[in-house]
């Protein structure tokens, strides 16, 4: 087997590791964030398993091992980010547990729309990216900047619409 395959077989190996070590991590109580979870999880696996790695199989090269080790790591934490934040995905997972698997609009936009709009409002609140206008919200001049700079990456990327359904 080349030193190349074997390289690429390894960084699966730190992938494997990552995958069940985060599962372990996201379950330990604690203030580290997933994300931060993550990626010490996927920091220390790559790290071991390379070191492992290296010591049973001189020469190998490293960069096999970064690109399979650093691309499961991402996939993972993607896979793991939907579950995690999808509106949808909770909407789906409440339908199925709801007797007839079916809530009106009115139930849906209650338990999942607007509580996840009011949490948004108030991280822009305490960013100071808006300001409360009485029974509206009106941007800062620092929501401005950001709100710039969000369409121009948009338009960077050939993003025309983007947002709650926007296709």
């Amino acid at each position: 087997m080349s030193p190349s395959l074997i390289a690429l077989m390894a960084g699966a190996a730190c992938f494997a590791a990552h995958a069940m070590l985060s599962l372990i991590l996201l379950r330990v109580p604690g203030r580290a964030s997933p994300a931060a979870r993550h990626a010490a999880s996927a920091g220390f696996t790559h790290l071991i398993g390379t070191i492992i790695a290296a010591m049973a199989f001189e020469p190998l090269p490293y960069w096999p091992i970064a690109a399979a080790s650093g691309f499961g790591a991402i996939v993972w934490l993607f896979a793991y980010s939907a579950v995690y934040k999808s509106v949808s995905l909770r909407i789906l997972t409440q339908l199925a547990h709801t007797k007839g698997n079916s809530l009106s609009l009115d139930e849906v936009s209650s338990q999942f729309v607007r509580p996840e709009f009011t949490a948004r409002i108030g991280v822009l609140l305490a960013m100071g990216c808006i300001h409360c206008d009485g029974n509206s919200y009106r941007l800062t001049r620092k929501g401005q900047l950001i709100a710039r700079r969000i369409r121009l990456v948009q338009r960077l990327c050939g993003i025309e619409r983007s947002g709650l359904y926007g296709g």
